[in-house]
């Protein structure tokens, strides 16, 4: 009788011990097993992909410059001048002494320092007409334009611009100046001379009578 009761309590005793250990094992973090639903919410988030270093190096890159407009060749009367003519701000311009000489015209450029300032005066000549063409340049600035033709203004909006050393006037400038006529081409710009008017004969001169 006192041997089964021995037993019994050492029963208990291991019984008590296992259930002690147990409760210190339960008192570690448990491990949570995610929900079908919290599992389904994961899945479907997409993660946020981080910008490669290409696509962060297009995004900071500077726009590339804007190339130079092509040249416009200049042609006075079919024959092709050895300076361009140019387009700024939607006007043409034409260089001012390539393009007289080009048409028959004497060029002189005279260049006289005042103070601060630079004066410059290129005279066209041609049989009994004269251009005066005449400014001055201060501070890079150019200002005081003036031209004009046997004595007399000519009605053209004054612009004068200086590339590469070439002087360069509005095309209407010569068209008021030298009655020339200016037209684009697929080319560039074609510069033509009026003809000359031809007089009519009579019919005395034709026949060589006189009344």
């Amino acid at each position: 009788m006192r041997s089964n009761t021995r037993k019994a309590l050492l029963a208990a005793g291991l019984i008590t011990g296992t259930a002690a250990l147990t409760g210190c094992t339960a008192n570690t973090t448990p491990v949570t097993t995610p929900t079908p639903q919290a599992a389904q919410q994961a899945t479907a988030e997409p993660a946020t992909a981080q910008p490669s270093a290409a696509a962060t190096m297009e995004a900071t890159a500077e726009p590339a410059e804007e190339e130079t407009p092509a040249p416009l060749a200049l042609l006075v009367d079919g024959k092709e001048v050895a300076v361009d003519a140019a387009e700024e701000q939607g006007s043409l311009l034409l260089p001012l002494e390539a393009t007289a000489e080009a048409l028959g015209w004497k060029t002189d450029s005279q260049e006289t320092e005042e103070e601060t300032q630079v004066r410059r005066v290129i005279t066209l000549d041609k049989e009994d007409s004269r251009i005066t063409v005449s400014w001055t340049v201060s501070d890079n600035t150019t200002k005081g334009i003036t031209w004009q033709k046997d004595g007399l203004l000519i009605p053209v909006d004054t612009r004068i611009t200086t590339m590469d050393g070439v002087v360069y006037v509005p095309a209407a400038f010569f068209e008021e100046a030298m009655g020339v006529t200016i037209a684009r081409t697929q080319k560039g710009v074609a510069v033509a001379t009026p003809k000359p008017m031809e007089t009519p004969q009579t019919k005395e001169d034709s026949s060589g009578e006189n009344g």
